[in-house]
């Protein structure tokens, strides 16, 4: 196909025999030959080249995301001294931020690196081979080999464990949570005969002219309960929503890693019921991977389709209350933006509730407040930019003797 450059070249070439014959003289006859010439030599090379199939392939079927992930093929079987320019693209079929992308290639292979920020399951192609010559006055392109699969995994992150604390904390609203073992503080009851005194709450007793000793909550996790929430007007930006979703793969990784089963549940009715060990992790991060934002994107202005079950019922797309069948601790992964928004309460009684929330300014805790439904257990809100810090604030927040997650 002839370029903008090349038709200009062209129609010059074509005036100038014209004007020649105005003037008079046949000087400007040698100019318009040797520019069709140019122009010939150029599309009978670039065609030629175009016609020399490359097949392009991904150098791995999954990575995790915002790791490098390159599209290769190798240069077509054409002459060293034949000045052409190759380009390797991704394909029509491919989503716009991965478009854009191409390569020039140098030496022997053509590279295309292709950009990881969100996960997802992505279909690049068919690629495209690109042939233009130096001076820009044609470009052909030809198929490239098949559209291709790669599947952008949600990263993990390590999970803070017991002996955490002695070494590390975080810093929120001027006061550092502190990463130590035990139980974590619950509320106020009156004192009995046999308490120990050291858990006399003092300054409560002096308010109240009656002794009162802390009850303190020990949550054993035999099985860990994660509720993710995939509403994209839950979350400030895209950014966060892809922290969400690293912090649900990070718990989901500790379980299998620590032995315990996992039950994981999304706004959209999505359910995973995953066992222990390295199956079960795999099984989460395959799940994960699907997960996509629904509803209106921010920034975007387009909503993106529900996320499908696996592995489990779905319910089609939840507009809560929602309630789930947890016992122990219910960790729930929303963004800062979803005040006003319903959240998930156990169905059973004695169920501790942890809500981390992705996207804040800066890392903070809330004191216990009230169930998302009347008689719900008590939420402990974290706030956290990123999702490590969001699992740091998770760690101080569920803490718990014997198991501890």
């Amino acid at each position: 196909m002839i370029t903008a450059r090349g038709s200009g070249v062209l129609g010059v070439c074509l005036l100038l025999p014209g004007c020649a014959w105005l003037l008079g003289t046949a000087t400007l006859a040698a100019p318009a030959v040797g520019g069709l010439v140019t122009l010939g030599a150029a599309a009978l090379l670039v065609r030629a080249a175009a016609r020399n199939g490359v097949s392009a392939r991904l150098d791995r079927a999954s990575v995790t995301r915002g790791e490098a992930a390159t599209l290769t093929a190798d240069r077509p079987a054409v002459p060293a001294w034949i000045p052409l320019v190759y380009e390797l693209l991704p394909g029509q079929g491919t989503p716009a931020e991965h478009r854009r992308a191409a390569s020039a290639g140098g030496g022997e292979r053509l590279v295309v690196r292709l950009p990881t920020e969100h996960h997802g399951v992505l279909v690049l192609g068919p690629s495209a081979l690109r042939v233009r010559d130096p001076l820009g006055l044609f470009h052909r392109e030809s198929r490239a080999g098949a559209a291709q699969t790669l599947r952008v995994l949600p990263r993990t992150l390590p999970v803070p464990g017991p002996g955490a604390g002695r070494t590390r904390s975080t810093q929120v609203t001027g006061r550092p949570l502190a990463h130590r073992d035990g139980p974590e503080f619950h509320t106020l009851r009156e004192y009995r005969p046999g308490d120990d005194v050291r858990r006399i709450h003092w300054p409560s007793s002096a308010r109240t002219s009656a002794l009162v000793v802390r009850q303190d909550t020990a949550v054993e996790e035999p099985t860990r309960y994660v509720w993710l929430d995939t509403r994209a007007v839950c979350y400030p930006d895209r950014a966060a929503f892809e922290e969400a979703v690293d912090t649900a793969a990070s718990l989901a990784a500790d379980a299998a890693r620590r032995g315990l089963a996992l039950r994981l549940w999304t706004s959209e009715g999505a359910v995973l019921s995953a066992p222990p060990g390295p199956s079960g992790s795999a099984r989460s991060l395959e799940f994960l991977t699907e997960v996509a934002p629904t509803g209106a994107v921010p920034g975007q202005g387009r909503p993106s389709p529900p996320a499908a079950a696996y592995g489990g019922t779905a319910g089609g797309r939840s507009r809560g209350p929602y309630r789930v069948a947890a016992q122990g601790l219910l960790t729930v992964v929303t963004g800062e933006s979803a005040a006003g928004h319903p959240l998930p309460a156990p169905i059973t009684g004695g169920c501790a509730v942890v809500a981390l929330h992705l996207g804040s300014a800066a890392p903070r805790a809330e004191a216990s407040g009230d169930g998302p439904v009347p008689g719900a257990a008590p939420v402990r809100h974290r706030h956290a930019r990123d999702a490590e810090q969001a699992l740091l604030l998770w760690a101080a927040a569920a803490r718990a003797p014997g198991r501890r997650a």
